[in-house]
């Protein structure tokens, strides 16, 4: 019986050591500024060429996922955007996108050549 309550026990201890899981980590927000070259419509991704994004990355263009559907569904090809880059750990996601009247040719300037 002693045996049977410590083992109880032991299995009470393990469970509450594998409940502490580790916080999500803190989410990150960058500007973008770029312009919408591609969609992808059934993962909702947009590839943006964008502007260096400040403490992140420099000018490229890269894939990034859509989270809010209502967002994703008034891009277009050739829109020039502001939005913020979210990023939480290995994960990253772009939002609050608002759409520019710049033209297209001139929405990004390419990358000083070096």
């Amino acid at each position: 019986m002693k045996i049977a309550g410590a083992a109880a026990l032991l299995m009470i201890a393990l469970l509450a050591g594998c409940a502490k899981e580790k916080p999500p980590e803190a989410v990150k927000r960058f500007s973008i500024h770029g312009e919408v070259m591609r969609l992808d419509q059934q993962d909702k991704l947009a590839t943006i060429r964008h502007q260096k994004i400040e403490g992140y990355m420099e000018a490229m263009t890269m894939t990034f996922p859509v989270k809010d559907a209502q967002e994703f569904s008034q891009l277009q090809t050739g829109n020039c955007i502001d939005g913020t880059v979210f990023v939480q750990g290995d994960s990253f996601w772009v939002g609050e996108i608002k759409h520019l009247d710049t033209p297209g040719d001139h929405c990004v300037a390419p990358p000083a050549a070096k």
